[in-house]
């Protein structure tokens, strides 16, 4: 891994000397892809926000820095809460980074782009718009499975001449082990997802997320909030597979193939869903005396929005995460249960192409263990967003 990041490296600073000297090329920067969401959110007395409160819950500054032809480099922010919490990308796309070495492979499947740092993972669709500003309703689904980590990763595409449907790839290697910049010298994560636009109005995706060994540590890719090893493990994997389909009903101008936020769909509407199971195996290597049962389960959401006018779209999702095991009962979304369903319903309202807002009714209900109640968590919610 480190001899393959050095040579790409080598290669990309070998290139910015020769671009560098094209004279039409200027240096420039924006702010595309920041985001902002403030309003009022209320729960019931089990809830993050039982008494009620004006909230910043979901606000992203990113820069683009387009400092060499071909070349970006990501920073964004993390200002949730109206504090600084973090920087969650950190990362350089790279585009016909192997032109430089062969111009050959210009128009060729050997001409990926390249992104080196800490990005988010191609992990199934909704990891894309699980917030309250691209989602089309205001809460994740009960799963949201999704990782942020430091890697490389590898993608394309696939002309309709060439394969006859539109297609689109990506792999990925990364830590794994949650903590940023940390590396424990374990096995390193793989993700690699595979998408077609097989008709104009459907779109097709799965998704392999295989993280091999993380010693004891917390996996970055989560499902459902969940990153810590099964009970006595001291040495542990987890694998995740997801399969997404989405159907557009009277598709509008947008590129199908990489669909754009949920709530700036330019369709009448649509439908899309989720389902993929998750496998989390553990050893106990220091006393293996010690019992340590496998996680294993499924999950799925469904989602739908109609635009009824061009101001005012109503959507709705149901969604479900379970173990397998009914036995079995571990952190869910903070709450220790065997089973987890989330249904949302939502109103939104463009007050202008960038600003929407938003209402949503988030209702849960949760198998957990006996003796123990479960949990008054229902959530009225209320935002502004905005996009850049």
């Amino acid at each position: 891994m480190r001899k393959i990041l050095i040579v790409l490296l080598m290669v990309s600073f070998a290139s910015t000397g020769l671009l560098m000297s094209q004279d039409e090329f200027k240096p420039n920067f924006d702010f595309k892809g920041s985001r902002f969401a403030a309003g009022y959110l209320d729960s019931q007395t089990d809830g993050a926000f039982h008494k009620g409160s004006y909230q910043v819950p979901d606000t992203k500054l990113r820069f683009n820095w387009n400092i060499i032809p071909d070349a970006t480099i990501v920073t964004r922010m993390s200002l949730n809460d109206s504090t600084f919490k973090e920087i969650d990308y950190l990362y350089i796309d790279y585009k016909d980074l192997f032109v430089n070495l062969s111009p050959s492979v210009k128009d060729s499947f050997f001409n990926p782009k390249v992104r080196m740092g800490r990005f988010k993972l191609e992990t199934g669709e909704e990891t894309w718009s699980n917030n309250g500003v691209e989602s089309v309703v205001i809460s994740n689904s009960a799963s949201n499975f999704n990782a942020t980590d430091e890697g490389i990763q590898f993608s394309g595409t696939v002309k309709k001449e060439q394969l006859g449907i539109p297609m689109k790839w990506s792999l990925s290697f990364t830590n794994a082990n949650s903590g940023t910049g940390k590396d424990d010298e374990q096995g390193k994560a793989i993700c690699f997802k595979i998408a077609a636009n097989p008709v104009p109005e459907l779109y097709a995706s799965a998704t392999y997320f295989n993280s091999y060994d993380i010693g004891a540590n917390d996996a970055e890719a989560s499902y459902a909030g969940l990153k810590t090893r099964p009970t006595n493990a001291t040495v542990w994997t987890r694998k995740i597979t997801e399969i997404n389909l989405r159907y557009d009903f009277q598709p509008g101008k947008e590129d199908r193939l990489n669909p754009g936020a949920p709530a700036w769909s330019d369709s009448k509407g649509f439908i899309r869903v989720a389902y993929g199971n998750f496998v989390d195996n553990g050893d106990d290597e220091v006393a293996p005396i010690l019992v340590v049962t496998k996680r294993d389960g499924k999950y799925y959401f469904i989602e739908g929005c109609y635009n009824a006018t061009e101001k005012v779209y109503l959507a709705a999702r149901q969604s479900n995460i379970a173990f397998d095991d009914s036995d079995m009962f571990a952190s869910l979304n903070g709450v220790n249960a065997n089973e987890y369903t989330r249904t949302s319903l939502g109103v939104g309202y463009r007050l202008s192409d960038k600003t929407h807002i938003k209402v949503e009714s988030m209702s849960n209900s949760e198998d957990v263990p006996t003796g123990t109640d479960e949990p008054d968590n229902n959530q009225f919610s209320l935002l502004i967003t905005a996009k850049f």
